[in-house]
């Protein structure tokens, strides 16, 4: 760390690698406040980035990377003396990692970095460890009708095809039959034939309301690991998902009886070290299916909404944990945090076969309900909607928080009967 002339030491500096489409620009300012000052490294030659480049020189220091190769990116953060360096999106996890190995800064390594954001890699690191995982298999998009042809008298239905590299639910299909999983991969491939694709067999859904009436049977945990030591913030309640694989909810704390939540925290702290992560936080989908806690993926950052919940049900600052941990701090934590209230992120997703939004009903009425703190509309009339996109497809969002898990049912009663997307 610097020191000022006065000889007094210098606020600590955390490199951020910037992607728009994470966490909003102010949200990071804030977690930052009296703890560190960003030095936002941005690729500034995109436009989504370029538009943005004024505000994040006014909250901190711009480092425009764009052009440069790793070690020429390496080269100019390090002129800057950063503390600590963190992402928190899943497209800069892998050259965050190979800026921080060149710094000698904590964060995941590497190879670390490549199974968190490859679904096969991933696979293959959790049955390495003794985890239980679906069957998976990499279609390659520029050559499939190898992997379709040897897949034909091996892959059990139904089964799941998604890009190897990706979030978010986009391009995920389910599929019944080895003729459908031909045509799914056709209609999955980029124009130019390129993305990787895996097909995984379908993990078995427990029966009956195995995490808490009228919710899915599958949560995700929010985690941190510090010093090798996992610890856990909160499980992650879901709603019934819209089809194939859309999420319409989230909540915090989560309906599991204590036996189930200790069986998936147990299950988020083994997929933690099976993939090498020692620090950082950690966002792990599982399902709960009828052999017990299964593991859909371990995300290597914070869960999209989930600091929000967690500091309306907890009151803790997730994206400040973030940072203290990018900038070495040891934190220990017996969790999962204590919740006084319910805190709820709703997707509100268009019917599978529309296309164009032409009215949103309802809106003042949500507004309205008790426990609906915000609607945010995200596609009005004449916007375009694709299922394809998956979670980030929703037509509005609906945050709020409630006294229990009844009066959460009540609040998705009320949202399913108020809304009304019409389209064509």
């Amino acid at each position: 760390m610097a020191e000022d002339p006065g000889g007094a030491p210098a606020p600590r500096r955390l490199a951020y690698v910037f992607e728009p489409g994470s966490f909003a620009t102010l949200a990071l300012f804030e977690a930052a406040r009296g703890l560190c000052e960003l030095v936002w490294v941005a690729d500034a030659s995109r436009p989504e980035v370029a538009e943005l480049t004024p505000l994040l020189r006014r909250l901190g220091t711009l480092v425009d990377v764009a052009g440069l190769s790793t070690v020429e990116a390496a080269a100019a953060v390090a002129a800057h003396e950063p503390d600590g360096i963190l992402a928190l999106a899943d497209d800069a996890l892998c050259v965050t990692a190979e800026l921080a190995e060149l710094l000698e800064l904590p964060f995941h390594s590497p190879a670390t970095a490549r199974r968190l954001t490859d679904k096969f890699a991933q696979r293959a690191a959790l049955a390495a460890a003794g985890l239980d995982v679906p069957g998976s298999w990499v279609i390659a998009g520029a050559d499939p009708a190898p992997a379709l042809a040897a897949l034909e008298g091996e892959l059990r239905f139904p089964a799941v095809v998604k890009p190897r590299h990706g979030e978010g639910s986009r391009d995920t299909f389910p599929v019944a039959s080895a003729a459908e999983l031909r045509t799914v991969v056709a209609l999955a491939l980029d124009d130019d034939g390129v993305r990787d694709l895996v097909v995984e067999e379908y993990i078995a859904d427990a029966e009956g309301d195995v995490a808490g009436e009228g919710f899915a049977g599958y949560v995700s945990v929010e985690s941190f690991v510090s010093a090798g030591a996992v610890c856990h913030l909160a499980v992650n309640g879901r709603t019934p998902p819209a089809a194939p694989f859309r999420e319409t909810g989230f909540f915090i704390p989560s309906a599991l009886d204590p036996s189930a939540q200790g069986a998936v925290l147990d299950v988020a702290a083994q997929a933690a070290r099976a993939v090498g992560v020692t620090t950082g936080c950690l966002h792990t989908e599982i399902k709960l299916t009828p052999k017990g806690p299964v593991v859909i993926e371990v995300n290597g950052r914070i869960g999209g909404g989930v600091p929000e919940l967690l500091a309306a049900a907890a009151g803790e600052r997730l994206l400040t944990i973030a940072m203290r941990l990018a900038l070495g701090e040891t934190i220990r934590l017996d969790g999962p945090l204590h919740c006084d209230r319910v805190a709820f992120l709703l997707y509100v997703q268009a019917p599978r076969e529309l296309r164009v939004v032409t009215s949103v009903e309802g809106l003042d009425e949500l507004r309205a309900l008790r426990g609906v703190d915000e609607v945010v509309l995200r596609r009005g009339p004449g916007d375009r909607v694709d299922w394809r996109e998956g979670n980030h497809g929703h037509v509005l969002s609906v945050f709020g928080t409630v006294e229990d898990h009844d009066e959460l049912r009540r609040v998705l009663g009320r949202v399913a009967s108020t809304v009304d997307i019409v389209g064509e």
